[in-house]
């Protein structure tokens, strides 16, 4: 055995005999364990962390990250390398990470081999750890050097505390960080259950990307580890965020903690994922987290018809997360209403709490500004809102992603220059705002909801304003008005015929000036209303 190995073990040894005066881990099993009721000195001293890689058909790229974890922390300090091999083949242990490999690196190799998939890759890695921290890497990643230290220093601070580094691109040829400029580190969770990459002031994260964190091994113990009845992969890291926030934890950004990972691209066949996976399971697992830790704002979940346990083929049993409730029990969980209100940036200052919600009528033709795309999520990017009519279906959506709120709007996104609400509209229900405008209508993107994007900023302009009431703005000056499409010959299109939106100059405020834009069945959301319940209810939590 290597000299560098034998001196780990030993090393090892003495930690694990300090690691005894340690206070007591909570028990998964111990009922009268709470966490958010007592207010303990949560400081602790962590000494090693244990890196947990789950790998399925990466190949060459297990043994570079492999290199790449080992280079990147001292002997003493990294407890070990799990790798987890989720039914590659050939397998691992025999191909890119033999017997002298593992050796020489500290890799402890857990194989399955039938592909369990990721969560329960992740899961088998963490039993299989002895560090304090349990460290989670995708098995294709970089660690830039210094990582550790942050995720010592900061875990060091609250054994509680979840912490994320910066996530940068990795070139996958030299296997070195590309560049900086582009990094992630922050999600916030949208109604569906997914979430969306974000940038704000503070540190806090309210939801994990994924698949890069450290967690204290005591945590992670305390909370139950990933959700037993998630399968394959998806929507862990939904659970895993509320369950922490929840619960008495908290999720870090380390801004020094660099971390090059390799993005999936289409134009390359070496990034594509080498195992099989589903749509349908990230549902499942979306819906499992909602129903665990959304309480009464699952009626929110039954808004989405890809979110439907029916359609899903949950069965008559329904979702069962009895086990999720048992530890939101155990360690006397808050509601979710409280998690809405600790990131009311978010929530209340970005919009997603909105006043109302409205369609937004276009008075000449008597149509409505519709978005021409899916609920929730759009897996392309960006879409189209045109002129429908306002009680016409989903337009052109199969019944599995179709969106029955698509005449719906709401106000969004922080004005820049005050970091409170709004600056934008965007679809109610989705991720998308409204963005240029185009020769087929107005172009949707993906919310920025911090506000710098000026592409999405728009109004309507109301009775305290400068311009005439009813005026739909854009944020180069202009206004949207309806004009009726040409015909062949030029001419107008007649009666019943399709309208297009056209910038034209804003009209000022005068007795003769129309009103282009009303809105129409103004109410307040589900959302909305829950959330003022709730703070009347149990004001003690929001304070």
């Amino acid at each position: 055995m290597p000299m560098g190995r034998l001196r780990r073990i030993a090393a090892l040894a003495v930690l694990r005999l300090a690691e005894a005066t340690q206070p007591e881990t909570c028990s998964v099993s111990d009922d009268s364990c709470s966490v958010v009721s007592e207010s303990p000195d949560t400081r602790w001293e962590p000494k090693t962390l244990s890196v947990v890689l789950p790998c399925a058909g990466e190949g060459e790229f297990a043994s570079k990250t492999v290199k790449a974890v080992s280079a990147s922390v001292p002997e003493g300090i990294l407890a070990e390398i799990v790798v987890v091999d989720d039914g590659s083949k050939p397998a691992l242990g025999k191909s890119h990470l033999k017997k002298e490999f593992r050796s020489e690196y500290g890799v402890k190799l857990v194989r399955h081999k039938q592909a369990r998939g990721l969560i329960r890759a992740k899961s088998a890695g963490a039993a299989a750890a002895t560090g304090d921290i349990i460290v989670f890497f995708d098995c294709h990643v970089a660690p830039r050097p210094g990582w550790h230290v942050e995720f010592l220093k900061s875990s060091a601070e609250n054994y509680r505390r979840i912490v994320v580094p910066v996530i940068t691109d990795l070139d996958i040829d030299s296997w070195t960080e590309r560049r900086r400029a582009t990094g992630h580190s922050k999600c916030y969770l949208t109604w569906d259950m997914d979430f969306k990459w974000f940038e704000s002031t503070t540190a806090d994260v309210p939801v994990l990307s994924g698949g890069l964190l450290g967690i204290s091994r005591r945590w992670w113990n305390e909370t139950g580890g990933y959700d037993k009845g998630m399968a394959v992969w998806g929507g862990e890291n939904i659970d895993q965020s509320l369950r922490t926030w929840l619960c008495g934890g908290e999720i870090v950004s380390l801004d020094n903690a660099f971390v090059a990972h390799m993005w999936r691209n289409s134009q390359d066949s070496r990034t594509e994922a080498q195992y099989e996976t589903t749509v349908i399971d990230p549902l499942k697992n979306r819906l499992r987290a909602g129903y665990g830790w959304l309480g009464s704002y699952i009626e929110k979940l039954h808004q989405y018809p890809y979110l439907n346990p029916r359609i899903l083929g949950v069965g008559k049993q329904g979702v069962d997360v009895g086990e999720l409730h048992a530890v939101r029990d155990r360690l006397g969980c808050r509601p979710f209403a409280w998690f809405l209100w600790r990131f009311r940036d978010v929530y209340e200052d970005s919009g997603l709490l909105p006043d109302e919600v409205f369609q937004l009528q276009e008075t000449k033709s008597g149509l409505c500004l519709t978005y021409n795309g899916p609920s929730g999520t759009n897996s392309q990017g960006r879409a189209i809102a045109k002129l429908m009519p306002c009680d016409a279906p989903s337009p052109g959506m199969l019944q599995f992603k179709q969106h029955p709120n698509a005449t719906m709007w709401h106000l969004g996104n922080k004005e820049h220059g005050t970091g409170r609400c709004c600056s934008g509209l965007r679809s109610w229900n989705t991720d998308q705002c409204l963005g240029s405008l185009a020769r087929e209508g107005i172009l949707t993107t993906v919310c920025g909801i911090n506000g710098k994007d000026r592409s999405q900023f728009w109004r309507l302009s109301g009775e305290d304003d400068r311009l005439a009431p009813g005026q739909l703005q854009k944020g180069d000056g202009n206004c949207v008005v309806a004009l009726r499409k040409k015909n062949k010959d030029g001419g107008e299109s007649g009666a019943g015929g399709s309208f297009v939106l056209r910038p034209r100059k804003c009209l000022e405020r005068s007795d003769e000036a129309p009103v282009r834009w009303r809105k129409l069945r103004s109410e307040e959301p589900l959302e909305t209303r829950l959330y003022r319940e709730a703070k009347t209810e149990r004001p003690e939590l929001f304070s």
